[in-house]
């Protein structure tokens, strides 16, 4: 099976950056055309630079770059991306959990679709600036005065992309990004039924352009089928723990497991959360088994998203069965 738009994201499993590097690598050989980095276990920005420097030909993008940083920091990461790729990078942003943003940041984000839209509204705001041409920027969560760059920079536009998982969320990408990045908890009727009516009425708004609709799957792959959907189960029951995907389990008739994977997290007994994964779950929510099941389970979704981007399971899954998963997935959507 041969999908047109594919691609991989790293930095939030147990691979070194030297085996992002080489599997980066393999994946513009087997047929990616954009490779993607989260704030995971490492930063967004440079692993994505150091991908870049060994696959020329892929695009790159993050997904996502967290709102926690300040929009002239990021905005100044993007144009050094920008300029490094020369052109071909995607800025993906999203407001990560709200418990992060609390506990680690000292950021209490009330209205996180209204941030978001302001955070991006900033960014762009930004890239009019030029030596000699300050830009101010006032609104209600940022303000910016008189920022000038120190040097004009080679490349002063690329796409935003925004992750969302919710409603409004999907609206504002449709009304105001470039794409849309799915949480990775999704199905085929969450696709339909929340998906695609939020980002319709999102891209009713705009005044021209498009939204580019992401697809982002967990995806394990062995010989052993088995041993894939017991692989997959890790991310499962970490995403599980937020209750923002609550869009997407409950109408699929998870709210039980949910419950029980997160009393679990309370506990701090991490194997019950992984145990409390079913199989209709494993299902449901993610590609897993043989190639052949993966590609299978990969044409369920034709025609529902315009790009594909896997992600290989992690919490609590051991840096050699990260590195088999990611050679079997490129394996399995090799063109």
């Amino acid at each position: 099976m041969a999908i047109a738009k594919w691609g991989v994201i790293y930095n939030g499993d147990a691979l070194s950056l030297e085996g992002i590097l080489q599997f980066a690598s393999q994946a513009e050989a087997a047929g990616a055309d954009v490779v993607w980095t989260a704030e995971g276990w490492r930063d967004a920005f440079v692993p994505l630079a150091a991908i870049a420097s060994v696959a020329k030909k892929l695009r790159v993008g993050t997904a996502i770059a967290q709102m926690a940083r300040p929009p002239v920091l990021t905005t100044l990461s993007a144009l050094s991306m920008a300029e490094l790729t020369k052109g071909k990078f995607i800025l993906g942003v999203g407001t990560a959990p709200k418990i992060w943003n609390q506990n680690w940041h000292n950021l209490d984000v009330q209205k996180p679709v209204a941030q978001i839209r302001e955070y991006m509204e900033c960014i762009r705001s930004l890239l009019r600036a030029a030596p000699g041409n300050p830009v101010s920027f006032a609104g209600t969560y940022y303000k910016v005065t008189d920022y000038v760059p120190f040097l004009p920079s080679p490349i002063t536009a690329f796409p935003i992309y925004l992750a969302a998982v919710n409603r409004l969320m999907i609206q504002l990408a449709g009304s105001h990004a470039d794409g849309l990045i799915l949480g990775p908890l999704n199905s085929v009727s969450y696709l339909q039924d929340i998906v695609h009516p939020s980002l319709r009425r999102g891209t009713s708004k705009r005044n021209g352009g498009t939204c580019e609709l992401c697809l982002l799957r967990l995806c394990a792959v062995d010989r052993n089928a088995a041993h894939a959907r017991n692989l997959v189960r890790h991310a499962i029951a970490f995403y599980s723990v937020l209750p923002y995907y609550d869009v997407v389990l409950i109408p699929l008739g998870f709210s039980a497991q949910a419950a029980a994977i997160r009393a679990a997290f309370g506990r701090g007994d991490y194997a019950a959360m992984v145990s409390a994964v079913t199989d209709d779950m494993v299902a449901a929510l993610s590609f897993a088994g043989t190639r052949d099941d993966v590609r299978a389970q990969a044409r369920q979704f034709e025609g529902l998203y315009d790009r594909l981007i896997l992600g290989s399971p992690f919490f609590g899954v051991g840096q050699e069965e990260t590195q088999a998963n990611h050679a079997e997935l490129l394996e399995a959507f090799s063109k």
